[in-house]
């Protein structure tokens, strides 16, 4: 036998896998509870604003479509081999805007691969630690998004008189822009607080022409 013979049978053997009917069934149901798992968590943790119930049904498809690409690549080198070049020509171009949206995918396609490779303590330790620590980083109030309010009112003395109000209300205020139209005039500012109401209340009291509006701030605003 020569040194390629040698080489060859080595490598061969890495794919010779006990794959049976009883694997590929708990490979399979466990794959589906981490999904249904993972529909339920991503129902919870993403914005409401921002679910997507296609992009959740999409994780669970995800988690046991590679729990079975797996369970296909590892008894077979040719299928695996197949499998690779199959995969390598399919182009995704649907825009992800969520980050967090980008993150579940990847956190399915984890537990896919670590169920269809009997990994199967693996697969629940990380998810659970997952969850742990997406629930921890969720509890701080500086990891919360902030809020964006505007204002458009008439009158002299606008921005002082809000000036004093967001003091009283709030943790944290920043003027993101400045706008002078005529007599009106139009101001955002990023804020944190946790008496909203109290705060809208107040600012409408200002003046009678005053309107106000107090959004969840998710990207940079454009004054």
């Amino acid at each position: 036998m020569t040194f390629k013979d040698i080489i060859k049978t080595s490598f061969m053997e890495q794919f010779q896998s006990d794959i049976n009917l009883r694997i590929i069934l708990i490979s399979l149901a466990l794959s589906l509870i981490m999904a249904l798992y993972l529909f339920v968590i991503y129902r919870f943790f993403v914005r409401k604003s921002l679910y997507n119930i296609n992009m959740n049904i999409a994780i669970v498809g995800m988690t046991v479509i590679t729990t079975a690409i797996m369970l296909t690549i590892q008894s077979n080198l040719v299928l695996s081999l197949g499998m690779v070049g199959a995969l390598s020509i399919v182009r995704y171009r649907t825009a992800v805007k969520d980050p967090m949206d980008l993150f579940f995918l990847f956190w399915s396609i984890a537990d896919g691969i670590m169920c269809g490779a009997s990994q199967y303590i693996l697969a629940i330790i990380v998810t659970l630690g997952l969850t742990v620590v997406i629930f921890i980083l969720a509890q701080f109030p500086s990891l919360r998004a902030p809020y964006v309010m505007v204002v458009n009112g008439r009158g002299d003395g606008l921005e002082e008189s809000l000036q004093e109000i967001i003091e009283t209300y709030c943790n944290y205020h920043k003027i993101k822009s400045r706008n002078i139209s005529g007599e009106t005039e139009r101001i955002v500012i990023e804020l944190r607080t946790h008496r909203e109401t109290e705060l809208v209340r107040a600012v409408s009291g200002i003046g009678q022409r005053i309107q106000v509006s107090l959004l969840t701030y998710e990207g940079d605003i454009v004054g």
